[in-house]
């Protein structure tokens, strides 16, 4: 090999270390989460940008499981914007049937991609996000009692509401209109989802 050139693996085992080169290499997450630090941002500061785009991504979007994930997916540089659009159906509890909410679907997306190693160099092993899905789903649950979309929307409005009805869905969204009750939904889910990777990181 030329001694004036050197690929990336070279260039971080010979200024880094082999061992914390190849650990960078093989989790995006953790340069974005150095990045974060470099900027001096506190972790308080960091969530509540994080609430912020969740809330300028929901009319974008106008699906929970879209807006969770592109909020997630910008705060922390995860690269992963062609993941929003196959999003969709997920919304209103996977096609409109109140099963897994939008919101953890999206966020636990955005914890597999910051988590999980890009390539087989990196100590981690594929499926370590597991557990930090495990602790979302844990303090989602915590939050509103179900990761169901029909217990979580009871819980926040009192009622489930049939989104394969018209006219249910026509009665949602009069009282989303009025109370913006998914928005707080997704903002604690991004939080949730932002405070593991922040104290995982």
């Amino acid at each position: 090999m030329d001694e004036n050139k050197m690929d990336r693996r070279t260039f971080f085992c010979k200024s880094a270390g082999c061992g914390a080169g190849l650990a960078l290499l093989a989790f995006p997450g953790i340069i974005s989460g150095v990045m974060a630090e470099k900027e001096g941002k506190s972790k308080e500061d960091i969530i509540k940008e994080l609430e912020e785009k969740a809330a300028k991504f929901m009319p974008m979007y106008r699906a929970c499981s879209s807006a969770s994930f592109a909020a997630l997916n910008e705060q922390f540089n995860l690269k992963a914007g062609n993941a929003i659009r196959p999003l969709m159906p997920f919304a209103g509890g996977i096609g409109g049937r109140g099963e897994t909410c939008g919101a953890v679907a999206g966020s636990i997306l955005a914890i597999g991609f910051f988590f999980e190693p890009s390539n087989q160099m990196g100590t981690k092993k594929p499926g370590s996000s597991n557990r930090f899905a495990s602790m979302f789903f844990d303090r989602f649950t915590k939050a509103f009692g179900s990761t169901r979309c029909r217990e979580v929307v009871k819980h926040q409005y009192g009622r489930y509401y049939d989104f394969a009805k018209p006219e249910d869905m026509k009665l949602f969204m009069e009282a989303s209109r009025k109370t913006n009750k998914c928005a707080e939904v997704i903002k604690t889910a991004v939080r949730i989802a932002g405070e593991i990777i922040l104290e995982s990181s």
